[in-house]
């Protein structure tokens, strides 16, 4: 009896201490798993880098350039306090391979280095038309809002940035140096690039290029610029000064001889002072409604060479006067535009229209400034096509000008 409790025990004892280890293997929390991190990795791609993947920028396309393509890699820093951007330019109308590199240098106060320097083609009409508008409207309509130029130049600039993000104040000065030559057709215009629509209009793709003086400007330069962006209320203003130190251009004039006239040139050094001023506005007025204001000023108290010349007429500044026909190196131009949003008008494909009224008065010319032009225009605006409507009240005929203009082009915000 007492053998056979003594077994049983020995059984339960062997059985319990068998089951321990499970039980105390059940009480064992298993392991917590590492989080997994499910954020973006940002990578850093190093000192250099190739837009767009292959290195190309955004191409453009003009009258006298026909396709513009640059390419070159990105140099940075890796705070992007210093960037180098070296290109070359291939222009396919003009053949020519156009090297370049642009510096900057910044700092966490404000104070900035500018520096350019290369070959390549350049215009003082891109305050009419962006670069993908006037590309657009080249291709498409054969229209160009931009005279232009060739020159070799170098430039540096020192600056100093003050303000807020939603207003800025940037003061800079600087010099440059130059070698500027005449592009482009002059007239009778034989070889021009393709567009879709104006391809052989005198007006558009086939419209001269006008000649300016060869030779070497060397300039003083300042810059005053504003920007102001807050509560939908944008607004800028930049002004642009350039003292001419040292000029050394070969001014074309014409000679009468009994044997008939004669082309022949005259060496020019007069220095000159030119101002040039830019300002745009854009702030909402009832409900969706907005006003936009544009102006673009040039003063020239000292006769200025040609490749300083602004220009104005066609559907970008007065639609009334055909396409840059009005230039000198005086400058004055205003425009206001009024949308008024139709929310409640939704249509198929193109959205809810807008409907446009538009005041516009400029003139320009050497030394003086003719009678102003004004434009009064209203017409409808989709999201990237404006169809408008334009009237001269005081038309006076001339070879250049009519009374009235219907135009058609892109809707692309400014600001």
């Amino acid at each position: 009896m007492i053998t056979g409790c003594v077994a049983r025990c020995a059984l339960i004892a062997v059985v319990l201490s068998m089951a321990a280890p499970v039980a105390m293997a059940q009480q064992v929390p298993p392991p917590i798993p590492e989080p997994v991190d499910t954020g973006y990795i940002t990578y850093d791609e190093g000192p250099i880098s190739l837009p767009l993947g292959i290195g190309f920028r955004l191409p453009t396309y003009d009258r006298v350039n026909g396709l513009s393509l640059s390419w070159g890699p990105k140099i940075a820093s890796r705070n992007d306090s210093i960037r180098i951007d070296p290109t070359v330019t291939y222009r396919s109308h003009l053949g020519e391979f156009d090297p370049g590199v642009a510096v900057r240098i910044t700092s966490p106060s404000g104070f900035g280095v500018d520096f350019f320097g290369g070959r390549g083609t350049f215009t003082n009409d891109r305050w009419i038309r962006s670069d993908i508008s006037n590309s657009a409207a080249a291709i498409f309509a054969g229209s160009d809002a931009r005279n232009y130029y060739r020159s070799d130049r170098a430039s540096l600039e020192l600056s100093q940035t003050l303000g807020p993000d939603s207003t800025q104040f940037r003061f800079a000065l600087g010099g440059r140096t130059e070698r500027d030559w005449s592009t482009g057709m002059r007239s009778p215009v034989t070889s021009y690039p393709w567009s879709v629509f104006g391809r052989k209009d005198s007006l558009k793709m086939r419209r001269p290029n006008p000649t300016i003086w060869r030779g070497h400007i060397t300039s003083a330069l300042g810059r005053i610029d504003m920007n102001y962006d807050r509560e939908e209320v944008k607004a800028s203003v930049d002004a642009f000064l350039e003292r001419a130190l040292d000029v050394r251009l070969d001014e074309p004039f014409v000679f009468f001889t009994p044997g008939g006239p004669v082309l022949s040139v005259r060496r020019k050094t007069d220095k000159f002072t030119q101002v040039t001023i830019g300002s745009k506005a854009r702030f909402p007025t009832f409900g969706t409604q907005n006003f936009e204001f544009r102006g673009h000023f040039v003063i020239s108290p000292d006769s200025a060479p040609p490749q300083r010349y602004a220009y104005l007429g066609g559907s970008g500044t007065l639609a009334t006067v055909d396409q840059l026909a009005l230039g000198g190196d005086r400058l004055v131009f205003v425009q206001g535009e009024y949308a008024i949003p139709l929310d409640s008008l939704l249509l198929p494909f193109i959205g809810s229209p807008t409907l446009l009224v538009r005041y516009a008065a400029g003139s320009a010319g050497i030394q003086d400034l003719p009678d102003f032009i004004q434009n009064i225009g209203a017409g409808v605006g989709f999201k990237v096509v404006k169809v408008m409507f334009h009237y001269d009240p005081n038309y006076r005929r001339t070879p250049f000008t009519q009374k009235q203009k219907l135009t058609i082009g892109l809707s692309l915000p400014t600001l």
